[in-house]
């Protein structure tokens, strides 16, 4: 009995208690219950947490506990970004997402992508409103997020983005705070952005927690990503967390060979610490998805680039950093855009 896992139906059969109460419980009282454990796609209860239900129901049903006030948490915003197109990063963005939500996390793709917005494409939905229809007050950030597979929440982009980018100072700063109610919700936000080094896709690399760079084989895709990496340098970008995975290789041979190679560049040139998180093998059942206009991960789930992909999911839940969780990046975010305004005015006025 020490060493099982329970489910939630054996937690409720030891305990005597509802689920409706269990999940009360859980949700008010984390620190005084066991941490679930992940077992596959599932989210287990170690056996000592029926004592812990036990004692905590005792407790709460007696007056001697009150809620605890948690401090507000925001949600991981790992920017998705490459030096060049055509290296399979928005296709690993959305089975990204679907892997991390099938991990327990509540996850949104945000499509920044200002050239090739394809998100909604690869995932198979056709969106009823973007943020230009958050900027003419006809939809609010709940309308914009269309339902896609396996739950994630997925925000288009392309014109919308692009309206973001152009519009005024007061627009742009309605968005980013409705994109920050958003982070209170999620656990995960990726953010889909452009190729290349511009100015849209610059601004969401300074402001998020987290960046994951997306390499190919190709020798042009090492140079423009470490092109970008030291545009980032340059620019005093934040240090905060910076990820690689390789996409497309044959071998994984040659997948530590290109994450070696942009590594050793980071850290003998720019000083900069890359890890390494996974690659994904070439894998005809990408192409057969695309064509079906569904995901990888879903149309064939045990394929070998849907399985690279789990575990590069895998990979980021277990590197979190819970004191990135403590600030919000489109705040950050909101406070870059107005001191951009603050400077502009001051040389309008000079």
């Amino acid at each position: 009995m020490a060493s099982r896992l329970l489910s939630i139906d054996e937690i409720i059969q030891a305990t005597g208690l509802e689920e409706s109460v269990l999940r009360f419980y859980e949700s008010e009282y984390p620190k005084k219950l066991p941490k679930k454990i992940l077992r596959g796609d599932l989210l287990l209860f170690p056996s000592h947490s029926v004592q812990a239900f036990q004692k905590l129901h005792t407790e709460v049903t007696s007056g001697r506990t009150v809620i605890e006030q948690e401090p507000q948490t925001f949600g991981r915003v790992i920017a998705i970004t490459s030096g060049k197109g055509g290296v399979g990063k928005s296709n690993i963005t959305l089975n990204l997402a679907i892997e991390l939500q099938r991990l327990g996390k509540l996850c949104l793709v945000l499509d920044a992508d200002m050239g090739l917005a394809n998100i909604h494409l690869l995932a198979g939905v056709s969106p009823t409103y973007d943020l230009r229809d958050l900027l003419s007050g006809k939809a609010c950030m709940s309308d914009l997020i269309m339902p896609g597979p396996e739950g994630i929440g997925i925000i288009a982009g392309g014109s919308g983005i692009l309206a973001m980018a152009d519009s005024k100072y007061e627009e742009r700063r309605d968005i980013i705070r409705s994109l920050a109610e958003v982070e209170e919700e999620a656990d995960i936000i990726l953010v889909d952005t452009g190729a290349g080094l511009g100015s849209g896709v610059r601004d969401f690399l300074t402001t998020a927690d987290e960046v994951l760079f997306v390499l190919t084989p190709d020798i042009t895709s090492l140079t423009d990503a470490y092109g970008l990496l030291k545009v980032m340098h340059q620019e005093d970008m934040p240090s905060r967390p910076l990820y690689s995975v390789v996409n497309m290789v044959h071998t994984l041979k040659q997948a530590a060979e290109v994450a070696v190679r942009f590594s050793s560049c980071a850290e003998n040139f720019l000083g900069l610490d890359v890890k390494n998180i996974g690659y994904i093998l070439r894998d005809s059942a990408v192409g057969a998805a695309i064509a079906h206009r569904s995901p990888y991960t879903v149309y064939k789930p045990m394929a070998r680039a849907s399985c690279n992909t789990r575990n590069i999911a895998k990979d980021l839940v277990k590197n979190e950093h819970p004191e990135l969780a403590t600030t919000s990046a489109f705040n950050r975010f909101r406070k870059m855009i107005k001191t951009q305004k603050t400077i502009e005015m001051r040389m309008k006025t000079a």
